[in-house]
């Protein structure tokens, strides 16, 4: 699953929460060692604190615009491996690479923006969406919304239903 929060802060504090929750096999977690040494031993200034790097062995990432971009490769390798099995990720996520997941959450149907708070876009929520489903692997792919005091079903099904905004 990709699970967006709109915070790099949020993101980070996500793979703690998780504590010592672990969502791979023995099998997986050595091909992760093995994959994480051979990055380590090339890229020794791009591996991240000891937090991120032990959560890799447990199947648990972070993906934002502070992670450096050699790491955020690593991640996506291991993601397309099917060896991370929750990426906690900012928006910038869903544009540019190529990253579909089973599962796609969606953790608040608003955002911060440098005018203020507001609901999101219909097509930053069908960006987001629309990396649920893997081709050629998923018959479907499923995308869940947090509900707040704030937001709720109605907000979640306009989103959905509503057209992208035209391109400029």
């Amino acid at each position: 699953a990709i699970y967006f929060i709109f915070s790099r802060r949020g993101c980070d504090r996500a793979v703690q929460d998780l504590g010592t929750y672990s969502f791979l096999t023995k099998e997986e977690q050595e091909s992760v060692r093995i994959r994480l040494d051979e990055f380590a031993n090339s890229n020794p200034e791009a591996v991240r604190d000891g937090i991120h790097a032990e959560a890799l062995l447990r199947g648990i990432a972070s993906h934002h615009a502070g992670v450096l971009p050699a790491w955020k490769e690593l991640i996506e390798e291991l993601f397309q491996q099917s060896l991370i099995k929750i990426v906690f990720a900012t928006e910038t996520l869903a544009a540019g690479i190529n990253m579909p997941a089973r599962s796609t959450v969606i953790s608040s149907l608003s955002k911060r923006t440098d005018q203020g708070h507001r609901l999101l876009l219909g097509s930053e929520f069908l960006q987001m969406a629309g990396r649920a489903g893997r081709r050629g692997l998923d018959t479907q792919g499923y995308v869940v919304t947090m509900q707040s005091r704030f937001e709720g079903v109605k907000e979640a099904g306009n989103l959905a239903t509503s057209s992208p905004e035209p391109l400029m």
